[in-house]
């Protein structure tokens, strides 16, 4: 990764986006960052992101996206970028997370959804997807993307992504490791392909994907009655007669007239 250098000798910020609240997070996390000699920030909304990630501008549009401030750091003499995704809501922010991570090292758990490789670390809390990405994957550039890591998540207030929305009875933290969320065809594409033919079709929706035992279990909520309605005809399943009814068996359960949970 090439980061363009500048020759001063303190951390400045370069506004080129109206975006005041986003740099002053980012602004007072960096702060406490010790050894920092430059720092470049841009800022990309909805209508510019294409310029920075063409052809996957899409995915994070499709969960619900708002704006990313991209800093790039000399820090030490080498070079660091930190990716901050501010996304509509703590599950957009997860869903982009659990369809980003990939063979994830131990370490500690700085916060709730967090993912750490050599050249990367990420996580998500509250509206926020973050990654940090480093260019050696040595061991000091691995400790200070952790500690990078920490003073951003202490400046987010907000509260983590809840599966208790799609899962009552709560989801345990092992199953989390490997639980998806999507919000359209993009998401299962990249999360869990083996759903797309079920799930193509379905529009204004969230489904979070876990895995129990050998089924995996998809718990839908849409935005509409109507919709997981004609969801459920579309696929044929057909819940019990009644309007509050509840029916359960092997493939399907109405948990509520907007809320299916799917077992394959």
């Amino acid at each position: 990764m090439y980061l363009r250098k500048f020759v001063i000798p303190a951390l400045i910020i370069f506004i080129n986006v109206p975006s005041q609240a986003q740099y002053a997070f980012i602004s007072r996390a960096l702060s406490g960052v010790q050894g920092i000699e430059e720092a470049h920030n841009r800022t990309y909304t909805d209508a510019s992101l294409y310029g920075y990630i063409n052809g996957g501008a899409e995915l994070y549009l499709e969960y619900g996206f708002d704006t990313l401030t991209v800093t790039e750091l000399v820090c030490d003499g080498r070079d660091i970028k930190i990716e901050t995704y501010r996304m509509k809501d703590p599950e957009a922010a997860f869903g982009i997370f659990s369809v980003s991570r990939f063979r994830c090292n131990g370490g500690a758990r700085l916060t709730e959804y967090i993912c750490r490789s050599a050249y990367q670390l990420q996580f998500a809390k509250g509206p926020y997807y973050v990654s940090i990405i480093n260019d050696t994957g040595s061991e000091a550039d691995q400790k200070k993307a952790g500690e990078i890591a920490s003073l951003i998540i202490d400046q987010i207030p907000d509260p983590s992504f809840d599966p208790g929305r799609f899962f009552t009875d709560g989801v345990d933290e092992e199953t989390m490791k490997g639980a998806v969320l999507v919000r359209g065809p993009l998401g299962i594409y990249n999360g869990i392909p083996a759903l797309e033919e079920t799930l193509g079709e379905a529009n204004d929706y969230s489904a979070l994907m876990i895995r129990k035992g050998q089924d995996t279990l998809a718990s839908l909520r849409f935005n509409t009655d109507s919709l997981a309605s004609e969801f459920l005809h579309k696929n044929n399943m057909s819940p019990s007669s009644g309007a509050n009814a509840v029916s359960s068996d092997s493939t399907v359960s109405v948990i509520s007239p907007n809320h299916i949970i799917i077992t394959f």
